[in-house]
């Protein structure tokens, strides 16, 4: 069962780790803890049925590392979002593995919920816990009892003492003197919720290890529809339809982005701001649409109208990689700039896996999304991302002299180290005028080794050098 006493000990670490300070080197120094925790756990109850689950453990531990490499506001508030469902993947891979998509959103719902209605069963170890050490010595109760009835004679006994002899309440008063100052510089709000904290995860956490080794690989799952084996002639209408409306879309992409056939009235960078998102959403609703054939049984004709429609997919894809690195050419780069791109390569990648989906009775495409999503997202958290803007942009104002100073002035440490060198370069009296009240502004110091991060101490290097 439960180790109670590990499940307290990690809760008042992860309030020691976590409590009023940023995210940074704690995270990887509490997930490590944790995952022996929950590993122990699962293997003690005989709970891990798939050991290949393990290996999502790496992507959790990879990007838990992120927060003392990088300064990335976006991604560190992302990643704990992301860290969450890579441990609810993980639960479910190891205990009752399934690459059914509603099973796996099932699952993910009911461990995060299901904890709470088993507070009570935690609450009644607890007690259980408690009084079975409190019988092992039956002499410790007596003792506690004995107390409780001398220490308020005591107290009485003094007070009426003090008032009696003025010496006696001196000597009481400087006895009292030392605890009164401990505790005046006790914050006890600070205190409350602290305890409030350690309390919380402890129960929950706790909560959701009982429910994982008792109750959920019992839970019967809602059994997915089975295939039809009918032939729809929507399905069909749909796909024609869908592949004769795209045929001539990519043919004026073509002619008009490829072959710069474009009317006068738009500048290419407006011609692709104006339709980049649609075009990303509308090669979603493809990819969709072409799972959505799989319920039911697809003959050839079938299977020859969705490939034609991945491969529509695949030339809407390019055309809006097209689109953005027009737009990205004349307006500068930005996050969400590159993080379209990296959306736009991993729907690409997943092209390959949907096309086997077609082609195969059996495929599990669930697992290679999955495989595929996990693996590229885990990359870029490693790629340094406002490095890389700052890189970009600068070489971009070395050949165009225009620079969008907003984008790069984000308070994140990961670029300052460029834009201190961009700044002893530049000879645009604005842009340094700018860049040197911001650059003069930021302070990455740290004295508390909870929050310490490699790319603040780098960049808190680099502007103690231009000083």
């Amino acid at each position: 069962m439960i180790n109670l006493l590990y499940t307290l000990l990690l809760a008042i670490y992860f309030c020691i780790l976590f409590y009023g300070t940023k995210l940074g080197l704690s995270v990887i120094l509490f997930m490590i803890p944790l995952i022996f925790v929950v590993y122990k756990t699962l293997k003690k109850n005989n709970k891990l049925n798939n050991k290949k689950g393990l290996i999502l453990l790496l992507p959790i531990l990879l990007l838990s590392t992120t927060y003392f490499l990088f300064d990335n506001m976006f991604f560190k508030i992302l990643n704990i979002f992301v860290i969450t469902g890579l441990f609810l993947l993980f639960y479910i891979m190891t205990i009752r593995p399934t690459f059914h998509l509603y099973d796996i959103i099932a699952d993910c719902v009911c461990i995060l919920l299901s904890p709470m209605d088993h507070i009570k069963d935690i609450t009644t170890k607890v007690k259980e816990f408690i009084t079975k050490k409190l019988k092992i010595k039956s002499q410790t109760f007596q003792k506690v009892k004995s107390y409780l009835l001398i220490i308020p004679i005591i107290i009485i006994v003094i007070i009426l003492l003090s008032s009696a002899d003025q010496v006696f309440y001196q000597l009481i008063d400087k006895i009292l003197e030392v605890p009164t100052q401990l505790t005046s510089r006790l914050d006890f709000k600070e205190f409350i919720l602290r305890i409030i904290m350690i309390i919380l995860f402890f129960f929950y956490f706790s909560a959701s290890l009982f429910y994982l080794i008792t109750n959920y690989e019992k839970e019967e799952r809602y059994d997915v529809k089975k295939i039809s084996k009918k032939k729809p002639d929507s399905i069909q209408i749909l796909l024609i339809s869908l592949n004769i409306i795209y045929l001539v879309f990519d043919i004026i992409q073509i002619k008009s982005l490829f072959f710069h056939s474009l009317d006068s009235n738009f500048t290419y960078a407006e011609y692709a701001r104006r339709g980049f998102f649609q075009l990303l959403i509308v090669s979603f609703i493809n990819l969709c649409v072409i799972l959505y054939t799989k319920k039911y049984k697809p003959s050839k004709k079938i299977k020859a109208l969705t490939l034609c429609l991945v491969l529509s997919t695949f030339l809407i894809i390019i055309s809006s990689f097209y689109r953005m690195y027009l737009y990205e050419q004349e307006y500068g780069y930005t996050l969400l700039r590159l993080l379209v791109y990296i959306t736009l390569f991993t729907e690409t990648i997943c092209l390959i896996p949907t096309i086997m989906y077609i082609i195969k009775e059996k495929f599990s495409i669930v697992k290679s999304y999955l495989i595929i999503i996990i693996t590229i997202y885990t990359i870029i958290n490693f790629i340094n991302i406002d490095k890389l803007i700052a890189v970009r942009n600068i070489d971009r104002y070395e050949k165009k002299k225009d620079i969008d100073l907003y984008y790069l002035m984000n308070n994140h440490a990961d670029n300052i180290p460029e834009l201190v060198d961009f700044l002893e370069e530049v000879e645009d009296d604005d842009i340094d005028g700018i860049l040197t009240d911001y650059i003069e502004e930021q302070n990455f110091k740290t004295n508390d080794i909870r929050d310490w991060n490699l790319s603040k101490q780098i960049a808190n290097n680099k502007l103690e050098k231009r000083k």
